[in-house]
């Protein structure tokens, strides 16, 4: 009886916790039990070939989930197959993300969705309120199969010349997902550097990242679009998916340009023009949200690296897999600062202004990465000595890279030790989820005040 009684008691506790969580707060903690499950699995003995520690397996499953691409093990060497298949596998629950999951078997099976869920789960795609839940849920996942298939078959088509059957499939299928899930996890050791002459593969890949990136609602009206012409075709989509399709072609674009003038006769003198091109177009694509590379990181001028970690900072598209601060963000921040030198009271794109709650978050969640970039850098540099000509750099785009949900790295991340490798679990979640959460806390229903203070000026600037 007393089992009984105590057995009861915990499980009261228990539901009564969960029942007091918002919506938000179960989708971190799903995230946390999916990080320690996989922590769990990769410390199995047929997971690795030598054995793992606790902190090098939750690095590594933390890296997965947050689809980031960081390692401190080789993943191709140090990993079994079955090791291999539990990392992809928390690469796709963590890419599509766990209340994704959760919602498509509730919806699947019938069972009703609570109006917390449905307002939680509306917030995320809120230019897709008019579509049911369930065919949302229908879509993200056919596109998901759709896009990782024709991926895997494209790379198939080029790893079969050179692998046995079985693992041409497994790498294609590996790197298929890694891709469109912005992960840069490869079974490959050098990642994708054996391959910068194969264009096949880095288009393949590169558009994969280019779609994970672009976020559901845009390729939902992508699919949905009619065939018009092109000043036609590009009017019939939402504000939300123009800003994302301008902003997104604005920074690839640029990517390659700045990638070519600073490594042109650097890092990527000894390629063909071609190759020239390839690498600074799969260098622009990968740096924003995912962490397969085709020329050595390590090699890269200071200026380059640079720019990558601002391409790193920017991210991809909300409602994404990719991380970083988002695209529409630094696009918000950029229209500000423009409209402030012209002397304009308000951002207008294609006829419509964006409020100033908008603008208010954009803010407001920059300057917050900001500061979470810089002190965990801080942090970084006060835990570890680091070996290398500038130890700063270094530093800074390994914390940028995690935060970004990016996974480059100029090649200290085995060198980190335990308790930075926690820092680093921690920034690479906060990455992942963090601006999610900055964003629902900031959207939440703010009680109203009725005082109101006398306003003063200070001086500034």
């Amino acid at each position: 009886m007393p089992t009984y009684a105590y057995h009861t008691i915990v499980n009261m506790i228990k539901k009564g916790f969960i029942d007091t969580l918002s919506p938000i707060q179960k989708i971190l903690l799903s995230f946390i039990l999916l990080i320690l499950a996989g922590t769990a699995l990769l410390k199995l003995p047929f997971a690795t070939r030598s054995g793992i520690s606790f902190v090098d397996a939750l690095f590594t499953s933390t890296s997965a989930v947050c689809v980031t691409g960081l390692i401190v093990l080789d993943t191709a060497k140090d990993f079994t197959l079955a090791g291999q298949f539990i990392i992809l596998l928390l690469i796709q629950l963590g890419g599509l993300g766990i209340m994704t999951f959760s919602i498509a078997i509730l919806s699947f099976i019938g069972a009703d969705l609570s109006i917390k869920w449905r307002f939680t789960f509306d917030s995320f795609y809120d230019a897709m309120k008019k579509l049911p839940i369930k065919s949302l849920l229908k879509k993200i996942i056919v596109y998901t199969l759709i896009i990782e298939a024709s991926i895997a078959i494209a790379l198939f088509s080029q790893f079969a010349d050179h692998f046995t059957l079985p693992r041409a499939i497994w790498h294609s299928v590996f790197h298929a997902v890694s891709a469109f899930c912005n992960a840069g996890f490869s079974t490959f050791s050098n990642s994708l550097m054996d391959y910068r002459s194969n264009y096949i593969v880095q288009l393949a890949i590169g558009i994969g990242i280019i779609l994970g990136g672009l976020g559901f609602l845009v390729l939902t009206e992508l699919a949905q679009a009619k065939r018009k012409r092109i000043k036609l075709f590009f009017g019939q989509f939402t504000l939300h998916t123009k800003f994302v399709l301008f902003i997104t072609g604005i920074l690839i674009i640029m990517g390659i340009g700045v990638f070519l003038v600073l490594e042109w006769h650097y890092s990527i003198r000894d390629l063909s023009i071609g190759e020239k091109l390839f690498a600074a177009f799969f260098q622009s694509v990968t740096c924003r949200t995912a962490g397969f590379n085709t020329v050595d990181i390590g090699s890269l001028r200071s200026p380059t690296l640079f720019v990558m970690m601002l391409l790193m900072f920017i991210g991809g598209s909300p409602g994404s897999i990719a991380g970083g601060i988002k695209t529409t963000t630094m696009g918000v921040i950029a229209s500000l600062i423009y409209s402030k030198f012209r002397g304009s009271q308000q951002i207008v794109f294609w006829g419509r202004s964006l409020n100033s709650d908008t603008i208010e978050r954009s803010t407001s969640l920059m300057i917050l990465a900001i500061f979470f970039i810089t002190f965990s850098a801080f942090l970084l540099l006060t835990i570890d000595v680091f070996h290398v000509k500038d130890p700063f750099l270094a530093v800074l785009f390994e914390v940028t890279s995690a935060f970004g949900t990016v996974g480059l790295s100029t090649g200290i991340t085995s060198s980190i030790s335990d308790p930075g490798r926690v820092l680093m679990c921690l920034v690479m979640y906060i990455g992942r989820l963090g601006p999610l959460t900055l964003i629902m806390a900031l959207t939440a229903r703010r009680k109203r005040v009725n005082i109101e203070y006398p306003k003063e000026h200070i001086m500034i600037g």
